[in-house]
């Protein structure tokens, strides 16, 4: 595979050195040598004397220039002879390790015309390779299509609001449809209603968005639509003054969830009122076991 790769990269280079300009009517290598043999300091860093420079030098370096803003379409990229960036970087390191100069034509090149054939590839590279499209999946693409036959049938106007915005208004639409501030009894659990929020959201919209205790959409249903300071509460047990909506409208009395292992509990009383008839969790039939190994060690 190595002698493949070798093979493709002295093509490219046998290719654009060959190619023919159409303004000075010569090959691309025979401007490169013009361009070589100018004297420079010391430093390697200026010419000399750069307004005695060669007309070949010149559109030597217009070349160079024009290869970062416009198709230059005698050139050949590596992808076009099969060669991946990689494998072209590979090529590229070996060829110059390998050789002394480049072969072409009768002539020695020295190995600096591979560093400008290298940054030419780059350049056409950026300007070839098509920009990526946006990927979206058919639900956003019908969405999309249905955004615009609404707009044709209804003459409705809409803007796109951010990911905060719009989670600010739908949260807002769900709490007071299914939640209200009037009742009595202790009050809602600040997890359990973040838990409900999320399972809204996820219900609805999938799970690209989750929102936690310090999201600004939360934040804004706890400060603004509810009225609480929760800032200097520091755990997630706090119990907000609100109430489930019934059938009627009216505020539901809140249950209780946690049950504490003091009193006549027992543990399958506190299982029973903490499960409220769903199936138990790994961690807590581990925990069932192990508190039946408990009660049977002591009966012993």
């Amino acid at each position: 595979m190595s002698n493949n790769i070798h093979e493709r990269f002295k093509h490219f280079i046998k290719i654009n050195l060959s190619a023919i300009d159409k303004i000075s009517k010569c090959a691309f290598f025979e401007l490169y040598l013009s361009f070589s043999k100018l004297k420079w300091n010391k430093n390697n860093t200026l010419l000399l004397k750069p307004n005695d420079m060669d007309e070949k030098a010149k559109i030597f370096l217009n070349i160079m220039d024009e290869s970062e803003n416009k198709i230059l379409k005698w050139f050949a990229v590596n992808r076009q002879l099969g060669l991946s960036d990689s494998n072209f970087q590979r090529a590229f390191n070996l060829y110059k390790s390998r050789y002394l100069y480049v072969s072409h034509n009768d002539n020695k090149i020295d190995l600096s015309i591979l560093e400008y054939l290298q940054r030419i590839n780059s350049n056409q590279l950026l300007l070839r390779v098509p920009k990526p499209k946006p990927i979206i999946s058919m639900h956003t693409a019908r969405l999309m299509r249905q955004l615009y036959l609404l707009k044709q049938t209804k003459k409705t106007t809409y803007t796109i609001l951010n990911d905060q915005e719009q989670l600010k208004k739908i949260l807002t639409i769900w709490f007071k449809k299914n939640y209200t501030l009037k009742g009595e009894g202790i009050g809602y659990a600040r997890r359990q209603l973040l838990e409900e929020a999320n399972d809204f959201l996820v219900d609805k919209f999938g799970d690209s968005q989750i929102v936690y205790c310090h999201h600004p959409a939360w934040t804004c249903i706890i400060q603004e639509v509810i009225g609480m300071d929760d800032k200097q509460q520091k755990g997630m047990y706090l119990r907000l003054p609100i109430w489930k909506k019934g059938p009627d409208g009216k505020a539901l009395l809140n249950i209780r969830k946690n049950i504490s292992t003091s009193g006549e509990f027992t543990l399958e009383q506190r299982q029973h009122t903490r499960l409220q008839k769903r199936k138990a969790t790994t961690r807590e039939k581990d925990a069932a076991r192990k508190a039946r190994e408990k009660k049977r060690q002591k009966l012993l």
